[in-house]
């Protein structure tokens, strides 16, 4: 009786190992089949070279709007002192004049 239950144990063993083959030819398919559909050189955004200009283009436009910006603003200041001194002489030489004018052409 022994005999019969080792056959049976022996046939389960091989029927195991043949499944576990199976599973492994199965698997290492299923590996070559990926490895074929993935290709072996990496691909590329065309936009990339095209993304890096524009921002540097981006850059360049921000930079020369705040240089643009800075010089409106000095020339503006300058203007403003030029007239403030102007108008600062006109000023000083018109209450000069009135001042002279009070005190040896006016008749008492």
């Amino acid at each position: 009786m022994n005999y019969p239950d080792q056959k049976a144990r022996e046939i389960r063993h091989k029927k195991q190992e043949l499944r576990k083959q199976q599973q492994e030819l199965l698997l290492d398919e299923l590996a070559a089949e990926i490895d074929r559909s993935v290709p072996a050189y990496l691909t590329s955004n065309c936009e990339e070279p095209d993304s890096k200009s524009h921002n540097q283009i981006k850059q360049w436009r921000r930079k020369m709007l705040a240089i643009t910006q800075f010089a409106g603003i000095f020339i503006a200041v300058i203007v403003t002192v030029r007239v403030a001194s102007w108008l600062a002489i006109v000023l000083i030489v018109g209450v000069i004049t009135l001042i002279v004018y009070n005190i040896f052409f006016e008749e008492d």
